[in-house]
């Protein structure tokens, strides 16, 4: 009894072990397509961003306020970043949200400023009932007054899962 038993135990542990090297990864919450050189899924010529996606690249804080928020600290990486994960070569962006809203953003603006997508907002994760998962933000405290206004308030597109690189 004791030997079958520790062959089914050691059996149990195998079957374990395979089934968490083959468990989904978790859903994806970003998808990047259009003029990039990187890809997650070369048959749709996508990148495909998970969480740890996202969390494997260097993350950034942006400690500003916005027409909706108080001081916050925005956290996430930095837009630049994923432009570069992606090997994107366009000039503009397209940023595109759940609820299909869209803004295009000149790329050189993730260049020019240290925009952040947030995956974060006071160090708690943000969900699509808080404007998650993804919420585009710029150092709004930092921008020089000219660049203040509704007009950015516009690019602060939140509940982003896709973007288009043109």
């Amino acid at each position: 009894m004791g030997k079958s038993w520790k062959t089914g135990l050691s059996g149990l542990a195998l079957a374990c072990c395979v089934a968490v090297l083959h468990a989904e990864p978790g859903p994806v919450i970003l998808t990047v397509s259009g003029k990039i050189s990187q890809f997650t899924d070369k048959e749709k010529n996508v990148y495909e961003f998970r969480e740890q996606d996202l969390r494997s690249l260097k993350q950034h804080s942006v400690v500003t306020r916005t027409t909706w928020t108080p001081q916050s600290v925005f956290s996430g990486p930095l837009m630049r970043d994923i432009l570069a994960k992606v090997g994107a070569s366009g000039q503009k962006v397209k940023l595109r949200a759940l609820n299909d809203y869209v803004y295009w953003i000149d790329s050189r603006e993730f260049y020019d400023f240290d925009v952040v997508l947030a995956r974060s907002v006071n160090h708690k994760p943000l969900d699509v009932g808080n404007r998650g998962p993804l919420w585009l933000m710029y150092p709004l405290d930092q921008m020089p007054e000219d660049k203040k206004g509704p007009a950015m308030d516009a690019k602060l597109v939140w509940q982003i899962n896709r973007l288009v690189v043109f």
